[in-house]
């Protein structure tokens, strides 16, 4: 008799042991899980980012960039310079809306997801800009300015594209993102099924199983609002660093991104939840009107 008591005491205490972690790692594996499967989704990265550049602040770089690209390339009298400038930056204006330019966009949000992943990954082959930083390239050519600078003085003037360059983030600052992620992408595909096996151990070994699965259930619910809280209320500080507006618009709508895939991880645990709640309720009532 004592030895079966101690069985089930210890039966008892595994089930517990194995619940409080199926509960307390579901906010975590929901998020490695992210990092190291959603977050290296290039499609649909650029698909989100897309848009991005109809946004006032990111047209008013392009055109600052663009103007600044082709004065650079470009060796005249400062007389003649500052006449170029007013119509130059009024074609400028015009040339940011047209397709050309976001196509130029989605092929430099397309490299800088590359980027972004490759210093994550800690490749040395990264690509990042002269000062270490991951930055979105644009090569745009300008050839409705080709006669006017023609007739500046301006030679081969039907080959200058300049480079617009927008830095996001120095790669030496997202070392601590960095080390996240390694961790995350070891292990993070799997973490919603050691979960679950935990769950699973947590039901099987308890002596009331009814009771165990309402428990995880009831835990699960309530770390993944709290997540979905955490997710809500951390926009502001994690983008408060981000240098410029413009890098601040386009970190806002990847940070999107990032929580809209979060929030469907959260909604799909929460889902399962409510699911073993109702098979806890339902087995209870069944078993009562059996009794009866």
């Amino acid at each position: 008799m004592a030895q079966q008591a101690s069985g089930g005491l210890g039966r008892s205490i595994l089930s517990g042991l194995c619940g409080l972690l199926a509960i307390v790692l579901l906010p975590v594996s929901l998020v490695a899980f992210w990092a190291s499967v959603m977050l290296t989704r290039t499609d649909v990265f650029v698909d989100e980012l897309r848009p991005v550049v109809s946004k006032p602040l990111v047209q008013e770089a392009l055109t600052d960039g663009i103007v600044d690209g082709i004065l650079g390339a470009v060796t005249l009298r400062p007389a003649i310079e500052k006449a170029l400038e007013a119509p130059i930056r009024a074609e400028a204006e015009a040339l940011v809306a047209s397709p050309e330019v976001k196509d130029a966009w989605t092929e430099g949000i397309r490299a800088v997801h590359t980027q972004l992943i490759g210093v994550m990954e800690g490749r040395a082959d990264t690509t990042l800009d002269a000062q270490g930083r991951v930055s979105v390239r644009l090569k745009i050519p300008v050839p409705a300015l080709t006669s006017r600078l023609e007739q500046a003085g301006v030679r081969d003037a039907a080959s200058i594209a300049p480079v617009v360059t927008i830095p996001l983030a120095k790669a030496s600052d997202l070392q601590k993102a960095q080390q996240v992620y390694r961790v995350a992408d070891a292990w993070g595909s799997w973490a919603p099924v050691l979960v679950a096996v935990l769950a699973l151990l947590a039901i099987v070994l308890a002596r009331r199983w009814r009771a165990a699965t309402t428990l995880v259930a009831v835990g699960w619910i309530v770390l993944s609002l709290a997540l979905a809280l955490v997710i809500m209320i951390s926009r502001e500080p994690l983008l408060r660093p981000v240098g410029s507006d413009v890098a601040r618009t386009i970190a806002d709508a990847a940070y999107g991104l990032a929580a809209r895939n979060l929030y469907y991880e959260i909604a799909i645990a929460v889902g399962v939840a409510v699911v073993m709640l109702l098979v806890s309720a339902l087995s209870l009532a069944f078993r009562r009107r059996r009794l009866n």
